[in-house]
């Protein structure tokens, strides 16, 4: 037997269990949802996403696993008896982002209002097959939860056969254990009346007391000596303070802060350990470090002032000695010469020096503070201004010499004479031609103009010929927009004309006259014609030569007859009975006679009917 009520998982529901089980993470159900789906019992779809007409959407009250089928999950919603007026007959489940996960059919089923004098709580149910319940979260607001009879009774059972009970304690009662200790600081344990009475003895007098040791509790005597090795005693405050006095005075063991005059015993000179120096061993070594100086040098101050108090002696050292010049064979090489006044040494060769005899020109050019002042010196500042912009005489401007005076053309630097000329190759005006040929570009580098052949001019966009000029006309690929009108000459007469692909030629003319403000024709060179007139009282004149086929007949099915035919059968009694009276659209098909007598028994009649459109229609009489 086919099933007929059902639920499913949703596409959205399927994908979104798949991926809380790969990842291990949880699919939260939170609500259920009911509706009437318009009236019609619905198939469940898993590609849906919500309910077809959705009536109340609520939290659940029960989200469990089927104790006898742990594939299966049971969700559960009560509507209470105020709520209703309306079918039910799909549910939806939804997660807490609002998902619809599963979406069943279930039998038809009215929910009343008390308003409407017949009230009760429905509990709506849906079980849903799964592959994997540990995927799905069994959670629901336990505000909604609304107990059956059966599982309060369960808990009842359950509750009074487990030891599922708390503890008592200081705040709350509970189960406890009985203790007979009497020396017990347990606040969860009950005492039982024999400890009680232990503890009534002891404080009656009538408990004998015994001497504490260190495994047992008892009566003690107090001591306050501070040296004292007994185990019986007991230490009284005072012998904690006098151990603790002494304890103060010690510096502890962890980075001992030492106050007073702290000793230490000295150790030997040349002693390098961990060993606490004391001042005796630092002043010996500071003495031992004195007397081996000179004696301009036997303190420390005095050495100090023969070093400059430079806190950074080492560093000025090392900076001083980096700029002397270290003795090799070019300094051996100058050291050789035999100087004497007026001489200029220079070198020969590698690390080979020689003295040359310096003049009073070179002398006063050497001691020139500038350039400018060694040109000043010989004279030329002012020759070397006359040149500075000078043009060698070698130089030429396009071949002609510099030797007097020179014109030029527009020929002799690449330019178009204002007069006119001939500018050969493409041209490009605010972008560089792409075009290439004869053309000229525009704004962009391949739109524009290109001399496609003899006569004729081609039109370029984006490097694409949309059309061309040539003697015969205007020639365009692409289709001609405007916002105007298009005129042609200087009437109003207007010709539309193809040769295309056509065998023959149509020609479309738009014109008009005083008795006739506008003609539209259209006709082809066998004498085909389509004519349109706006007469001057504003009617329109149509004819065509030709016979006319419309696209739809529809226009034409609607307002004429398409069929005719006789009605349903229609018996009247004739005899002994009222018959038929005169009715409009109506004929006799037929008369009876039972054969008893002569008379006519009765009379079969049908209203005539015709087809227009796709109703039929009794006819009417005049």
């Amino acid at each position: 037997m086919t099933v007929k009520y059902y639920a499913i998982l949703t596409n959205q529901g399927a994908a979104r269990l798949a991926n809380a089980t790969m990842l291990g993470s949880k699919l939260n159900l939170t609500q259920m949802a009911v509706g009437d789906a318009n009236g019609v019992l619905p198939t469940p779809d898993p590609a849906q996403t919500k309910l077809i007409n959705q009536k109340r959407i609520a939290p659940l009250n029960l989200l469990s696993v089927d104790p006898n089928n742990q594939s299966q999950i049971i969700a559960e919603q009560i509507i209470p008896e105020n709520e209703g007026g309306f079918w039910i007959r799909e549910i939806g489940l939804y997660d807490d982002e609002g998902v619809l996960i599963a979406v069943a059919n279930c039998p038809e089923t009215y929910k009343p209002q008390l308003q409407e004098g017949s009230g009760r709580t429905q509990t709506i149910r849906m079980i849903l097959v799964v592959t994997n319940t540990e995927a799905i979260t069994l959670k629901i607001d336990p505000s909604v939860v609304l107990a059956t009879r059966k599982y309060v009774d369960d808990k009842i059972s359950e509750h009074e056969q487990s030891r599922r009970h708390q503890d008592a304690s200081l705040t709350a009662k509970g189960f406890t254990q009985l203790s007979s200790a009497i020396n017990s600081e347990s606040e969860t344990l009950a005492a039982t009346p024999k400890a009680v009475k232990a503890a009534y003895d002891l404080a009656n007098g009538k408990y004998t007391a015994q001497n504490a040791t260190t495994i047992q509790k008892g009566i003690v005597q107090l001591s306050s000596a501070t040296n004292s090795t007994s185990e019986t005693l007991a230490a009284t405050p005072k012998a904690v303070k006098a151990v603790m006095d002494e304890t103060n005075k010690k510096a502890p063991l962890n980075s001992p802060a030492l106050t007073g005059t702290p000793t230490t015993p000295t150790a030997p000179q040349g002693t390098n350990s961990t060993q606490i120096a004391s001042t005796a061993f630092v002043m010996a070594a500071i003495a031992a470090l004195v007397d081996s100086s000179p004696d301009a040098l036997n303190t420390l101050n005095e050495l100090a002032a023969a070093l400059g108090n430079d806190p950074n002696f080492a560093t000025t050292m090392t900076n001083a000695l980096a700029g002397k010049q270290p003795k090799d064979a070019t300094l051996t090489a100058l050291a050789e010469l035999a100087t004497s006044a007026d001489k200029l040494p220079y070198f020969t060769g590698a690390d080979r020096a020689a003295l040359t005899a310096l003049t009073s020109v070179g002398r006063a050019i050497l001691g020139k503070p500038s350039t400018q002042g060694v040109l000043d010196y010989l004279g030329l500042g002012e020759t070397i201004n006359l040149a500075r912009n000078a043009v060698p005489a070698t130089r030429r401007i396009n071949s002609k010499p510099l030797t007097g005076d020179i014109t030029l053309w527009a020929s002799d630097v690449g330019a178009l004479p204002i007069a006119g000329g001939r500018l050969n190759g493409a041209l490009g005006i605010g972008a560089d031609n792409a075009l290439g040929g004869n053309s000229i570009v525009l704004g962009d580098n391949d739109t524009g103009f290109k001399q496609d052949g003899d006569g004729v001019l081609g039109i370029y966009a984006n490097n694409a010929r949309i059309g061309y000029i040539d003697n015969s006309g205007l020639h365009m690929s692409v289709n001609v927009l405007t916002n105007g009108g298009i005129r042609v000459g200087d009437g109003k007469q207007f010709s539309l004309t193809s040769n295309n692909n056509s065998t023959m030629t149509a020609t479309f003319n738009l014109w008009g006259g005083a008795d006739r403000p506008t003609v539209i024709e259209l006709d082809d060179d066998q004498g085909w014609q389509f004519y349109s007139q706006r007469n001057t009282d504003g009617s329109i004149s149509f004819r065509v030569n030709g016979q006319m086929e419309p696209n739809s007949y529809s226009n034409f099915d609607s307002r004429y007859v398409q069929d005719i035919r006789l009605g349903s059968l229609q018996y009247g009694q004739v005899w002994n009975g009222p018959g038929f009276s005169d009715t409009s659209g109506y004929v006799i098909t037929g008369i009876t006679n039972g054969n008893s007598d002569e008379l006519v028994d009765g009379a079969h009649r049908r209203p005539i009917q015709k087809l227009i459109g796709n109703q039929w229609y009794n006819v009417v009489s005049i």
